[in-house]
């Protein structure tokens, strides 16, 4: 099922934008997260790192709105960050791409001249009155109606059952003899991790700077972030490197 959905969407892309996008994926170069059921991020580690977003309106929606933070991506292109996000997608939430069968290009810009053209056209569109339909015809699209409900319950089920044992595997595997953390630096470290740059305990000041330096490139308001994410990266930051350094203190006088 995985290589048939990357075929599906293969003429979106030109060949040496899904060449690229496949050497990130093979080179460990992409991580991803799931904020919720409708939503994947992924990060590109390059030179400079790029974040792609793919979004579904619904669990049920088949379609997914990708976007991604660089240039080629600004401009509407279909570029080699959302293609080796698709790659990532594939191996670790292959349920996401389940039900989805159609996918968009998405950005704010676009979204926002779409709305007036769409605005406009309807104010100097002339829309005739539709036929009636005929019984046969009724009777035909609520029967489809039945099936599509069934069809989308069914695979909202299956979502429900990965996310629930996905979870429970997750609570077990936490389960270790490791001293517990502060909640704040749990906290921090969650944040970390969720942005693609899980950390390990014992951790040292230059793994928190490393993951601060690379988070900046993507949420920096500059370079299509926003304020908020820049605020929670330089928290999150400065309790961690507080943690280590206390750490380290206590260490030193024992």
């Amino acid at each position: 099922m995985s290589v048939q959905k990357l075929e599906m969407w293969e003429h979106f892309f030109k060949p040496e934008v899904r060449s690229a996008g496949r050497r990130y994926f093979n080179e460990g170069k992409v991580s991803s997260s799931q904020p919720s059921d409708t939503e994947i991020l992924s990060y590109i580690k390059a030179s400079t790192s790029f974040k792609v977003s793919l979004k579904s309106p619904s669990v049920e929606s088949e379609i997914i709105n990708v976007d991604c933070t660089c240039p080629a991506s600004r401009k509407g292109q279909f570029c080699k960050h959302i293609w080796a996000a698709f790659m990532k997608v594939e191996q670790d939430h292959p349920d996401f791409l389940e039900s989805k069968s159609e996918i968009q290009k998405h950005t704010q810009d676009s979204e926002s001249a779409n709305s007036s053209f769409q605005k406009k056209r309807a104010e100097n569109t002339y829309r005739p009155q539709p036929r009636p339909l005929s019984q046969a015809q009724i009777d035909s699209q609520a029967a489809y109606k039945v099936k599509q409900a069934a069809y989308r319950k069914e695979q909202y089920q299956r979502k429900k059952e990965f996310l629930k044992s996905k979870k429970q595997a997750n609570k077990k595997s936490t389960k270790t003899e490791k001293p517990e953390l502060p909640s704040a630096v749990t906290n921090a470290l969650n944040f970390f991790s969720e942005n693609g740059f899980p950390m390990e305990t014992p951790f040292t000041v230059e793994d928190i700077r490393l993951a601060k330096k690379k988070l900046s490139q993507v949420f920096h308001p500059d370079i299509g972030g926003s304020h908020h994410e820049i605020l929670e990266l330089n928290k999150n930051f400065e309790v961690l490197i507080r943690f280590v350094q206390s750490e380290n203190g206590s260490m030193a006088h024992s």
